[in-house]
């Protein structure tokens, strides 16, 4: 097969390892058939028995980065992204791939073509799993995070946990800065690239897992704990902001209540509802201001506030109106209509918040 190599001289691609074997050498071999040679290898911490291996790389011209300890996935990623950058033309792409022999090197070529026509995107080889032979462990888990993550962030991958990636020049000091050392940091990287409004697409591989995928460093307690805790880190900092604001707006009703007494005597109703009043807005500050700054995060999310208070009252029109429904259609008590209802607006005003309030409003690379 004859590959055309003149479009490929400004793609790098970079491999994690951790303690591999000879199908490393084999891999980086395919991958130089296909034009591939500005090859990164990072040394995640393999240890004195493997060296030798790494060395063979080295002196085929790869260039060998290592870690004295294993430091996790996601750091072995940023070493190699902080070296593309300090030594690679700044038009450079990056092409991310695993080292357990999972990416066909024709697939990384194909990737790394995909990512020239999408240079500000994220680019993903996703696997198809309804394909045979996949592990039961392997199959599993992709789907169930692949459903999370749809519901929680609004976009569908077939495939979250996919090592294979590219990207063009301009995210490559964005990718240094998303959070995670280990399995989590890859899907950290989907979540903060659809916070940023960087766009992501997908483009399908081949399956390989061979002998069962034994040869996944993945830990399936502590890491799937880190990507469970990376996935619902977002809708649990929002239950948290509710809860705060919850409270906030308890305690100073509570307090407004008895405090406004002298001043307005027998008014019980005025007393009531300008206590209610005070403690609703405060309430909603403090809420609007974890949202922005703890839950979503965004600094320099202008017009945010009025978009913020327009959901407010979108919101309260809304439960109202569904508990009115809930009740004289449907026959269903007030007091648990309002519990479906609210459960309901809160997932929706999570949403909303997330897409729109809070959207990124990203500059262009």
């Amino acid at each position: 097969m004859i590959i055309n190599k003149s479009e490929d001289g400004k793609t790098i691609i970079l491999i994690p390892s951790l303690e591999p074997d000879e199908r490393l050498l084999a891999y980086v071999r395919q991958l130089r058939e296909y034009g591939l040679t500005n090859i990164v290898i990072v040394d995640d911490g393999s240890g004195e028995a493997y060296q030798s291996i790494f060395e063979e790389l080295r002196e085929n011209g790869c260039a060998l980065l290592t870690h004295a300890e294993n430091q996790g996935k996601g750091a072995a990623l940023k070493t190699g992204f902080e070296y593309i950058g300090q030594h690679y033309d700044v038009s450079s792409f990056v092409v991310t791939a695993d080292s357990d022999g999972q990416h066909a090197a024709e697939d990384v070529y194909r990737i790394a073509q995909e990512a020239r026509l999408h240079p500000d995107s994220l680019v993903l080889g996703v696997r198809n799993f309804s394909e045979g032979n996949i592990p039961p462990k392997s199959l599993l888990g992709n789907r169930m995070t692949s459903f999370i993550f749809a519901m929680l962030y609004g976009k569908k991958l077939s495939d979250t946990q996919t090592g294979l990636r590219a990207f063009g020049p301009g995210l490559l000091s964005f990718m240094q800065d998303v959070r995670g050392t280990r399995f989590e940091y890859e899907l950290q990287m989907l979540i903060s690239c659809i916070q940023s409004g960087i766009p992501i697409h997908t483009m399908p591989i081949q399956v390989i897992y061979e002998n069962g995928n034994a040869g996944t460093h993945f830990k399936a307690i502590q890491d799937s704990a880190r990507v469970m805790g990376v996935l619902f880190s977002n809708f649990l900092r929002f239950i948290s902001s509710s809860v705060v604001s919850s409270v906030v707006d308890l305690g100073i009703a509570w307090f407004l209540i008895d405090a406004l007494r002298p001043m307005l005597g027998e008014q019980h109703y005025l007393r009531i509802l300008l206590a209610t009043v005070i403690a609703r807005v405060i309430s909603i500050v403090v809420n609007y201001v974890l949202n922005r700054h703890f839950v979503f995060r965004k600094e320099d999310s202008q017009g945010s506030l009025w978009r913020y208070l327009t959901l407010c009252g979108v919101v309260i029109l809304l439960s109202s109106t569904g508990v009115y429904i809930f009740h004289t259609v449907l026959f269903v008590d007030e007091k648990l209509a309002k519990f479906v209802c609210d459960a309901l607006l809160f997932l929706l005003s999570f949403q909303l918040q997330r897409r729109w309030v809070f959207a990124a409003r990203r500059k262009q690379l």
